[in-house]
């Protein structure tokens, strides 16, 4: 199992709607989401990429509006961890409850950034790849 992150541009406020999670309202600026492949991690970030896809997962919803800008895989495999680390860290907020989490117990796996630092000085500690 891998963990990856994706880093996202939402030039303006949108309203989207998430699937079963509902109709929200994302505020323009930067964007980590957390998520993790089971198996095949190439084939997910591919598929992350695309534009037209059937709508599944609740990141497929953001990134139809949304510019992906950077992929990083995270040796290891616990996102929560991760998204935990996030969660506290000044400048972050969790704009929408249960998005891409319904499957554990976190708040969140998304996180919106004030722009006040770079979004890898978020990862301290964390070994990260570039692809």
């Amino acid at each position: 199992m891998s963990t990856y992150l994706l880093f996202l541009n939402l030039p303006k406020m949108t309203n989207i709607l998430v699937g079963k999670l509902g109709q929200f309202s994302f505020p323009a600026g930067q964007y980590i989401y957390i998520g993790r492949a089971k198996q095949n991690l190439k084939t997910r970030l591919e598929r992350h990429q695309r534009k037209n896809k059937t709508l599944h997962w609740h990141i497929d919803y953001l990134l139809q509006y949304a510019k992906l800008e950077k992929i990083i895989t995270y040796d290891g495999n616990d996102e929560c961890d991760l998204a935990r680390h996030l969660a506290c860290q000044p400048g972050i907020t969790l704009p929408i409850h249960k998005f891409g989490s319904s499957d554990c117990s976190c708040e969140s796996h998304l996180f919106h950034l004030d722009g006040s630092h770079s979004s890898l000085d978020l990862l301290p500690g964390y070994t990260v790849f570039l692809l």
